[in-house]
């Protein structure tokens, strides 16, 4: 009886626990004809999961998962029955959906870890049966995933993450920015008053702020006449208004010789010169003993002179 009785329900199981395959029973087993440009299509296809299951290996990560890099290849995800896979997804990122292939013998369930700052969004994977294989997609608000899921009797992968070669690049932009803006900072700090002082301590600060000379005369009207002008022994800077942002910046030239009306009337040189501005300091890399500021063009010309002078005993 006990025979018969379990002979009775192996249709049921069968139909339970399908094999692997397309259970032909159900479908119609003509397919379509294609056109060259569909098999042309399905070629690609092809060679792209050819190429998943030969190229890039996934990798150990540092807490044990087996680690793939995102869009380099398809990555085959391996679980077994009465075993869970975990697919875990970038820190922050958030899932809009996922579909696979074969929902029905496969369990597919979200789950999420960590802080509210900092949650990690997991895709946990069950297996109902063995030697399936099917397709996962999963779309996030940051990218798409696409997966070969396989079930095995014994073997599986408890972990699966990413590694992802866009944030290396995003790492590598934010360092050098960060770079540059600590240079820029360095630079407009030794140009500033009071500030940029070395950080060797008072004596050494001490010794900076002796080195600067505020003797300068400027002379001319303009809105953007400088309030201060001084240099360290090795650059000159320009201090003018804050309100320089927001009018039109003057040309900086420097003089050279004197005018004079003997013999000719001949005026001084005015000669181009190398400088940079930061917000609204003018820094020559320089010590000019005349420099000249200006702005607008003919009757509407605007300028300024800067001229060094002589400290009381001497330079």
């Amino acid at each position: 009886m006990k025979i018969l009785y379990l002979l009775a329900f192996l249709p049921v199981l069968a139909l339970a626990l399908p094999a692997e395959g397309v259970p032909e029973p159900f479908f119609n087993p003509e397919n379509p004809s294609l056109s060259p440009q569909e098999k042309a299509g399905l070629a690609i296809g092809q060679r792209w999961r050819t190429a998943s299951a030969t190229g890039i290996k996934p990798v150990a990560g540092g807490d044990g998962s087996v680690q793939f890099l995102f869009g380099a290849t398809q990555p085959s995800v391996v679980c077994a029955v009465l075993q869970v896979c975990d697919i875990e997804l970038q820190p922050g990122e958030i899932i809009s959906n996922f579909n696979a292939g074969d929902q029905v013998r496969w369990r597919i369930e979200p789950a999420r870890s960590g802080s509210p700052q900092g949650e990690i969004e997991h895709v946990m994977l069950k297996p109902l049966d063995v030697g399936l294989r099917t397709s996962l997609i999963i779309t996030t608000d940051r990218r798409t995933y696409y997966l070969q899921l396989v079930s095995h009797r014994t073997e599986y992968m408890p972990r699966v993450s990413f590694a992802y070669p866009d944030d290396v690049h995003q790492q590598w932009a934010a360092f050098k920015a960060t770079d540059r803006e600590r240079q820029s900072h360095s630079t407009s700090g030794a140009a500033g008053p009071g500030i940029g002082l070395d950080q060797g301590g008072p004596a050494t600060n001490a010794a900076y702020l002796d080195r600067l000379d505020f003797n300068y005369r400027i002379e001319g009207e303009a809105s953007w006449k400088p309030v201060r002008v001084f240099n360290d022994g090795r650059k000159t800077i320009l201090q003018l208004p804050d309100t320089l942002t927001q009018m039109e910046a003057p040309s900086l030239l420097v003089l050279r010789g004197e005018d004079s009306l003997w013999p000719w009337g001949e005026k001084a040189e005015e000669v181009m010169v190398n400088y940079r501005v930061q917000g609204n300091r003018y820094v020559v890399d320089s010590i000019p003993e005349r420099m000249l500021l200006i702005a607008g063009a003919g009757e509407h010309q605007t300028k300024v002179t800067i001229t060094r002078e002589e400290k009381e005993g001497g330079r």
